[in-house]
This record gives C-alpha cells, sequence and structure tokens, in this order.
C-alpha cells in the first residue's frame, strides 16, 4: 500500500481487514483508522477496521 494517503485525513491511516457477513462478506482489503474514513466504511460495507476481521490477531 506504499504511497496510498487516506483522502479523508491524508496520512496512511489503512489496516488490512476481512468483512465477516453482509452483501460485502468475505471482501478483504485495507479500511481506515481515521473517524472520516471509518465512516465512509460503515457506509460502504457496514463494519469499519474495528468490526471487521483483523487475520494477524490471534486467538491466544
Amino acid at each position: 500500500m506504499a504511497g496510498a494517503y487516506c483522502k479523508f485525513c491524508g496520512h496512511r491511516c489503512f489496516v488490512y481487514r476481512i468483512i465477516p457477513d453482509g452483501p460485502e462478506a468475505g471482501w478483504a482489503g485495507h479500511l481506515a483508522t481515521c473517524a472520516r474514513g471509518a465512516a465512509h466504511d460503515r457506509k460502504q460495507t457496514g463494519h469499519d477496521h474495528t468490526t471487521a476481521i483483523n487475520p494477524a490477531a490471534t486467538d491466544d
């Protein structure tokens, strides 16, 4: 994702996540972590970076 800047905050605020359910279920990609970007992601997919699956998380 080198070079990609968020159109809402101007920073590289993205994290990789997987959408768990809904019409976009199974989609994997980068979601924004800034407030305006997260609101946009929720509107588009029904999820933001806090509710989508983090594939790097461990179940320890």
